[in-house]
């Protein structure tokens, strides 16, 4: 069985084969290169991808993906969580969850817009900021909103665009894109805010002050049990809490936060790679050239120039539309 997915996505390589038994798990890892352009986000009807996985084979997202329902019936399972799937309902899922679609006659229509989270949270300088969207942050037995006609043919309409966008992206693309999920997130959050949060829950209420402690000053030399420390925790339930409310450790986020800090500090100050990594607490500046590489595909070096030199021919496409 040939088993296709979305534009903007990648399979991992597994061994070919579903067996009715004991069926792999298929990871699905975002495409960042697929317009040519370094872009992290992605829209499209379903209906425009032939093998998007509509039978009940279970798969794992490594992104965000929001699906505005316009046809179909039936379930949507996300981590043993059952939602329901009909007409003008959103379903969202997060990164890392594993699903599979249970529909009647494998029908199902609709519009998607499907990102990584540091898509947003580089715009921001938040790593936790995409989390702490209720509608995201809530369990995933409440991530199928049903929308009013208004409200879906809204999210519908801006999908939509970010498509056309797509379909000959440009230098400053990136901007509007990111401007556009933002606010497919907050149209999202004022349709949804019946879905439960747990506000009161103290699990997220540790993740939400670890968020706030790193988001004012995060160093790498600066340790999950110092972060513990001061949220009077340990780290095995700082860790347990995070990996909740967030998905991710929180030397996974300490880590994320700091590699976000040293691409501001390139972008947009002069300060060399080793004064950066000294003021971030790399133990050297091998150190931290190595880490960025692993995470970013190239040198701090690299991804100030490329980053500038991208910046200036945006710059010089909206000077000659204002000329125009």
């Amino acid at each position: 069985m040939l088993v296709l997915f979305p534009p903007g996505c990648r399979v991992s390589r597994l061994r070919n084969a579903f067996d009715n038994d004991r069926t792999v798990v298929r990871p699905i890892a975002f495409d960042r290169s697929k317009y040519g352009l370094p872009l992290q986000v992605d829209a499209c009807a379903i209906g425009s991808i032939p093998g998007f996985i509509k039978k009940p084979l279970p798969h794992r997202l490594g992104f965000y993906e929001i699906a505005l329902v316009t046809s179909g019936r039936g379930r949507l399972e996300l981590d043993g969580a059952a939602l329901d799937v009909a007409p003008y309902r959103l379903c969202l899922t997060r990164p890392q969850e594993t699903r599979r679609w249970r529909l009647e006659n494998a029908q199902l229509e609709g519009w998607l817009a499907f990102f990584e989270a540091d898509f947003l949270d580089g715009f921001f300088a938040d790593p936790c900021f995409v989390e702490s969207v209720p509608a995201i942050a809530c369990a995933a037995a409440d991530r199928s909103i049903a929308l009013t006609r208004k409200s879906f043919d809204a999210c519908v309409d801006l999908v939509g665009a970010m498509a056309d966008e797509l379909r000959t992206p440009r230098s400053d693309s990136s901007h509007l894109l990111r401007a556009d999920t933002y606010r497919l997130l907050m149209m999202l959050q004022r349709a949804g805010r019946s879905a439960r949060v747990g506000e009161a829950d103290p699990s997220l209420q540790l993740a939400a002050r670890f968020a706030q402690l790193l988001a004012s000053d995060a160093r790498m030399g600066e340790g999950v049990a110092a972060y513990a420390g001061k949220l009077e925790t340990t780290t095995r339930t700082l860790n347990r809490c995070l990996r909740s409310a967030f998905g991710r450790t929180a030397g996974e986020l300490i880590q994320q936060h700091v590699l976000l800090a040293s691409r501001r500090l390139l972008l947009q100050t002069q300060l060399s790679a080793a004064a950066i990594a000294e003021r971030l607490e790399f133990s050297d500046a091998s150190y931290f050239s190595r880490v960025f590489q692993r995470h970013m595909g190239m040198t701090p070096g690299t991804f100030r120039r490329q980053r500038k030199s991208a910046s200036a021919v945006a710059n010089v496409h909206c000077e000659t539309t204002r000329d125009h």
